[in-house]
Order: structure tokens, then sequence, then C-alpha cells
């Protein structure tokens, strides 16, 4: 029976994707600390790797105040690795481990890698006859895993790329006239869904330029110079992946998005342009987490360890969307056979040919990005959480 399954848990950062997986742990760690038949609660330092060198930290000895500070703690306090390339006598050594350590439940934290491993690594328990319930969750802010309505840290990323968006725009506004072209490069690859959380901040001398649409120069620059017919600025909001219509990377080899479109700036019209590049500070910007985004990714650590102790066991926390006009939420799982291999990007007729959004569009990403988070400071800074080895 399951419900009589005692053993220890672990949990693993696999992926730093969004700034909500340390809210994650933290509804993980205070969801185990409820059951009895949990014993000890491990996490692993530097994603599976920490596994293979031993290297686990007692998240049930932390302070109360640590556990709360994950909440508001960019990154990953245990730590990740990338362990898609992995070795048999890897995957030796980490069943040999979870036995010595009498790991009985998994969670592992991440986005499509994290998914792969968690299936494979449930197949081989079955294989292997070890008990151990394995459940992942969905935290990616590239928001592409199937059969969940989002995924978590989307919210919050979203929210902080349309703010920093239209505070751009007033200072392009302060400074443009009728000449002024801003380039807002976002590191979002070949993700739809964070380019597009651009236009929820967009003004109408906003351009967005979506991955998925085939780069052309003739269109971009016929864009930008309708805009700057009646406006005082042009913001240009593009991924650093773009390909033009063979599908081949507008940049080469040796030039950013940025430089490139620079460049093709520079050669046809007679315009400014600056050049902003989000980087890292969209995995990182703690002070513009929603609070939609916190509340859920703590709901889905915590379901994450009553699913594992009621049995279940090789799949991915769910979220759905509740009908009706308000915004309400449901958590189930998903098959983690039916999620790898799999994408999920916004559908086609969301967006018109320029890149705009519609109304669908902006009910579905909206609710996603309400409220705010307090953080606590220290001398006017951000106190931050870090965990006790």
């Amino acid at each position: 029976m399951a419900d009589l399954l005692a053993g220890n848990v672990l949990a693993v950062q696999a992926e730093c994707l969004s700034p909500v997986s340390n809210t994650i742990l933290r509804g993980i760690i205070s969801e185990a600390l409820n059951y009895g038949s949990v014993e000890e609660i491990y996490g692993s330092v530097n994603g599976f790797c920490g596994i293979l060198n031993r290297d686990l930290i007692d998240l049930a000895s932390q302070s109360q105040q640590t556990i709360r500070g994950l909440t508001y703690t960019p990154g990953t306090v245990l730590g990740t690795f990338d362990w898609t390339e992995r070795s048999t006598e890897e995957t030796e050594t980490l069943f040999t481990i979870f036995q010595e350590y009498d790991i009985r439940f998994l969670f592992i934290i991440g986005g499509s890698k994290s998914q792969f491993i968690a299936f494979e690594l449930s197949q081989i328990a079955q294989q292997r006859h070890y008990t151990i319930q394995i459940i992942s969750i969905p935290d990616t802010l590239y928001n592409n895993l199937p059969i969940t309505d989002h995924c978590l840290g989307y919210g919050s990323v979203a929210k902080f790329i349309a703010t920093t968006v239209r505070e751009l725009s007033c200072y392009a506004m302060a400074i443009g006239n009728h000449d002024l072209v801003n380039i807002i490069e976002i590191a979002a690859g070949k993700s739809d869904w964070l380019v597009a959380s651009a236009l929820l901040g967009a003004t109408p001398s906003d351009i967005v330029l979506l991955p998925s649409e085939s780069f052309s120069e003739e269109k971009f620059l016929k864009m930008v110079q309708n805009v700057l017919k009646s406006n005082h600025y042009c913001n240009v909001v593009v991924t650093d992946f773009l390909v033009d219509r063979e599908g081949n990377y507008i940049t080469g080899q040796t030039m950013g998005v940025s430089e490139k479109l620079k460049e093709v700036l520079a050669e046809s019209l007679e315009v400014r342009v600056l050049a902003t590049k989000l980087g890292m500070l969209q995995y990182s910007s703690a002070h513009f987490l929603s609070k939609t985004d916190v509340d859920e990714a703590y709901a889905c650590g915590a379901k994450a360890v009553s699913f594992a102790l009621d049995g279940l066991t090789g799949k991915m926390i769910t979220i759905l969307r509740s009908e009706g006009s308000r915004y309400g939420v449901e958590y189930g799982v998903a098959d983690l056979a039916n999620i790898c291999g799999h994408e999920k990007s916004p559908p086609i007729h969301w967006f018109d040919e320029w890149g705009k959004l519609n109304a669908n569009f902006s009910k579905y990403a909206l609710p996603l990005i309400q409220g705010s988070v307090v953080i606590p400071e220290s001398n006017g800074l951000p106190k931050f959480a870090a965990l006790k080895k």
C-alpha cells in the first residue's frame, strides 16, 4: 500500500530556469514536514551531480526564517547542473545512493530536460523493482511544456519583460524625435511565449518580432518607418534567436541579433539606434515576482509531495485553468510519457501579421502577472535566503 510507504525525500533543482524555483522548493519542504512517514528531507547540491557526489543538504534542519525566505530568493539555492549527458555507470551509482539513503520520494524541479530525466528514472526504477515515487514540477520561463496551462516562472518573467518594455518606452519618449530605435533583446531562444509577453506592456511605438516568424529585412524596415512617422521612437523587441525564410540564423556566426539589426537600420534609414539586452536579469529579478506565480509555485511543490505520498509516480504536476470569468486553477498530474518530446506554442491566431496580440493572448497572460511580493530588506537591500550546509 502506497500510504504505508515510508522513507526519505530528495529534492533536485535540475535546471535554473525561473525566479520561482526556490518557492517550489519551499512548498516541497513545508509539505513533507507534515508527514510522519517522511523521515529525512534532503536537497541535492548542484543538481544530479550532488547525488553522485553524495553532497546532500538536510533541508528539514533549516530555520523557518530561511525556508520562508526561499519565496523571494532568485536562482536555485541548491545549485544546478546539466546532466543531459549521463552514462549507464552514473545511473547505476544514482540508484545505489538512493538505496543507501533510503530515498523513496524524488522531486525534480525544472523544464523539458528535467521531464526527460524524471521519466527515464521512473522507468529504470520499475525495471529494477526499486520503490520510489518520482514527481516533476514544470519550472521554466519558456512556458513550452504541454498539457499544463502554463509553466511556473513564466508569469514572473513575463511581468519583468512587460514592465521593462514599458519603462524603456518612457525613456525613449523623452529623448526621441521620430528618429530613435531601441532594440530590446530577450534571451528567449525559440519561445514565442516569452517574446510575446512584451506585448502586455507594449505601446503603439513597439514592434515585437516573434522567433516563429521568418525575418524579412524589407518588412522590418517598413514596420520601423511606419512607427516613426507617428511616434517619437520605436522599440523593437526581439529574441536572441531569429531566422530568415530559409531557416538560417540572420546573425551568422560572429554577430548578435542586436548588432545585426543595428547594421540593417544603419544601411537603410537615418535613425539613432540603442540596444538593451535583458540577459540574466530575466532569471533573477525578484523585485518583479508575480504573486500569482509565487502562490502557484508553492502550491505545486506541496501538491507534488501529497501526490507522491498518495502513491503516484512517473508524473508531472499540471496547472489547469478553471472555467469562468474569474481566474482560478486546479492542480493535477500528467504522465511524463505524454510530456517528453512535446512542446506547446501559442496558437498562431492569437497574433496578426505584424506580431500584435489580440484579446486571446491578453486574456491568457494577464492573470499570470498579477500581484507583487514584498521582499524584506536589510540596509535598503533585499535580504535573500541561503541554506546552511
